[in-house]
């Protein structure tokens, strides 16, 4: 009889390590997966590589204050807005021209009535306005996007 809890003594023994092996086993391959995966090593399905977004340089222009076209006069406009260029680094071109730049927004802006201007359609086609007027400026397309960083018509 003791010969017999030996024996079960020891299979239960050999059961408990053979367990604690398996489960090592599967925490270091759990570890490797996630390793490669992260180092991107695993292919990866149904994803397809995606490239980071290019962002131009962004130059700030000062604030506009402008009265709007409207009958009465007594509508204005104040809007900040930063210029997008499709290369890293403002164009020398466009700086030598910035207050060529301002005059034209400037101009553009007091063309514009109120109800033109207080949608976000209205404000869509201004900012297309300024970078078409940019970029004929210029004479090519140097400006990727304006930004309006601010824009209060009262």
């Amino acid at each position: 009889m003791a010969e017999e809890k030996a024996q079960a003594g020891a299979a239960e023994g050999r059961g408990t390590r053979s367990r604690v092996v398996a489960l090592g086993g599967l925490v270091v391959l759990a570890v490797a997966v996630a390793g490669a995966w992260r180092l991107g090593l695993a292919e990866r399905t149904g994803e397809e590589p995606r490239p980071e977004p290019a962002v131009g340089a962004l130059l700030p222009l000062d604030p506009f204050i402008a009265n709007l076209a409207d009958e009465d006069g007594k509508r204005y406009l104040k809007a900040t807005l930063q210029v997008e260029f499709f290369a890293g680094r403002v164009p020398d071109e466009f700086t030598a021209r910035v207050p060529q730049m301002r005059d034209l927004v400037l101009t553009l802006l007091t063309s514009k009535l109120f109800a033109e201007v207080r949608t976000p359609e209205g404000k869509a086609v201004l900012r297309d306005e300024i970078i078409n007027r940019m970029n004929r400026t210029v004479g090519r397309d140097l400006v990727k996007a304006v930004y309006f960083t601010e824009f209060i018509v009262q």
